[in-house]
């Protein structure tokens, strides 16, 4: 009767697992939007056609980001809003923190490792329809109001080598193949002096084009950081902070005092 009992309020309501509905307004919204944009560039009627297997795909995408989405906004927060952060890293370990420390330990590590990599194709897929095409063409119309010489490098060091442009001076080209790259000014520097007012709104305007392109690469570059952490890192570190939150809990209850 005692474990029934135990049982019950976690059976029931809202944890129970066919009544659980959790509330995800992001995800919905970036689930319409990808739904639009989706209809809006295969056409309505292959849409209607082959909408199962669209809807069906970002559906899941819509429920990895909603896992997450719904783990901390209504278990994470208000969690710590009612109890602080007191349970992290107590100076005495009871039972009440070390459960509270071991599930968020646990199920935060599930939850991450599996729905960053959702984000991380999204914000690449975002990276490279927006994000490049805005790097390009705003770069490309940044620098030639600046009449720059369009110039293309591939490789780096002893094997690198302009394929486009103006050639390299030999003093330049002799630092490559030693490796040594040369300091060189900023892309967003602008020589205000030498500039023609009447491309002053070019620069302006091909440099907020630029702008919105290299934040969006900004993004994918800390999305696939996290993403890595979390993939490499997270599941070391939450084994340790167990097993500390158990040497403190069974072995050194009363340490450091």
């Amino acid at each position: 009767m005692g474990v029934i009992a135990i049982s019950i309020p976690l059976s029931t309501g809202q944890f129970d697992p066919n009544n659980f509905k959790p509330v995800c307004s992001a995800s919905d919204g970036l689930y319409r939007a990808l739904q639009g944009a989706t209809q809006g560039i295969i056409g309505p009627d292959n849409y209607i056609e082959y909408g199962p297997l669209i809807a069906g795909g970002l559906l899941r995408v819509r429920l990895e980001l909603c896992v997450v989405e719904s783990f901390f906004n209504e278990a994470v927060l208000p969690f710590v809003r009612q109890n602080g952060l007191s349970w992290v890293l107590p100076l005495h370990e009871t039972v009440e923190t070390f459960i509270a420390g071991s599930i968020f330990a646990l199920a935060t590590t599930f939850i991450l490792v599996g729905s960053t990599k959702i984000v991380t194709v999204l914000v690449t897929y975002s990276d490279l329809l927006v994000g490049a095409p805005c790097r390009l063409l705003g770069g490309f119309f940044f620098d030639r109001a600046q009449e720059k010489p369009v110039t293309l490098d591939i490789g780096a060091g002893f094997f690198k080598t302009r394929v486009f442009g103006p050639p390299v001076p030999l003093s330049e080209e002799k630092l490559w193949r030693k490796g040594i790259e040369l300091d060189k000014p900023s892309v967003w520097e602008v020589d205000w002096d030498n500039v023609s007012p009447s491309k002053y709104p070019i620069i302006l305007t091909s440099g907020s084009i630029k702008a919105v392109g290299e934040s969006s690469k900004f993004v994918r570059k800390v999305t696939e950081a996290v993403d890595l952490f979390v993939g490499r890192y997270l599941v070391l570190i939450a084994s340790g902070y167990l097993g500390v939150k158990f040497l403190h809990f069974k072995i050194f209850p009363d340490f450091p005092f």
